[in-house]
């Protein structure tokens, strides 16, 4: 299939949902690792883990404002109906995730203009091979957030939207 690819330029990154407010309380943040909040230069994952070797695992954008939650119900719907079609041990309940989402964001002194992106993978590997039996440790938490107060030419110039010619999921492929 002949494919056009555009790479974005700083200048179109500028007119994206992605631009943001240069904030420097993000140089010192704290980021959650299994179950510990810890920070950003301790936040350390295995080479071992599924998600680093394999791109094994799911994750959630998520934004706060007014000390809420965006849409974290339906958020959470997707990271768990993600994980059962991978059949993916989550090792939290949709409570244990929103609790973690809100010490992460208590430890960073956050309520407002927050991107989380939350992320789950199959865990460690006992060794380097594809076969998810062997991530034997339980999955891997990590959640990571910023100070992402949208750009105000946003509200003026809007943003492009960008989208790609690949359909996923389609009915000859492998699930």
């Amino acid at each position: 299939f002949p494919m056009e690819i555009n790479y974005m330029t700083n200048t179109q990154i500028h007119h994206s949902t992605h631009a943001a407010e240069i904030d420097s309380r993000n140089d010192n943040l704290k980021i959650y690792v299994n179950g510990k909040i810890v920070p950003k230069e301790q936040a350390t994952v295995s080479v071992y883990d599924a998600g680093f070797m394999l791109g094994d695992g799911i994750w959630e954008g998520i934004r706060l404002y007014n000390g809420k939650w965006a849409f974290l119900n339906e958020h959470l719907d997707r990271l768990f109906g993600a994980a059962k079609a991978l059949d993916l041990d989550l090792g939290l309940d949709r409570a244990g995730f929103e609790k973690a989402l809100n010490a992460t964001a208590t430890a960073n002194n956050m309520t407002e203009n927050v991107h989380a992106r939350l992320m789950v993978t199959r865990g460690i590997k006992d060794k380097p091979f594809q076969d998810p039996r062997l991530s034997t440790s339980g999955p891997t938490i990590v959640i990571i957030m910023e100070h992402s107060k949208p750009l105000t030419t946003l509200v003026d110039q809007g943003i492009k939207l960008h989208t790609v010619p690949v359909v996923r999921g389609m009915p000859m492929s492998q699930d």
